[in-house]
């Protein structure tokens, strides 16, 4: 991680993640009619066979692409996973235009969902 300094006197910093190696997922929402990065789509994550049990849910984020002032990153949302290599996930679009649903995802990827057809 690189934090950038806006004043001479501070240095920036450059962080190196030396942590042990554990399993994670990547995901990102492609949207056609709530937005094309997916911004404000709620992720849950829970181990496998969880799915929709609060007191089993491993984490939760939504994206976007701002946390404040002068920052910025990807519409990717991050979460580790410690020992686990699958877990279910449940996806919230904006404006709760859909809930998709995925079981026994596998870890260590990038999982990219796209919203569905409109229903007629």
């Amino acid at each position: 991680m690189f934090l950038a300094s806006w004043w001479p006197q501070i240095p920036s910093k450059l962080f190196l993640n030396r942590s042990d190696s554990n399993h994670w997922l990547d995901v990102k929402v492609s949207g056609k009619t709530i937005n094309r990065m997916g911004i404000g789509a709620k992720i849950k994550l829970y181990p496998p066979g969880a799915l929709g049990r609060p007191d089993k849910l491993i984490g939760c984020q939504q994206i976007a692409i701002s946390q404040g002032f002068c920052s910025g990153h990807q519409a990717i949302t991050h979460f580790g996973l410690a020992h686990l290599t699958k877990c279910d996930i449940e996806i919230t679009l904006p404006f709760n235009k859909a809930t998709i649903r995925r079981k026994n995802v596998q870890a260590n990827r990038l999982l990219i969902i796209e919203e569905p057809p409109a229903r007629n």
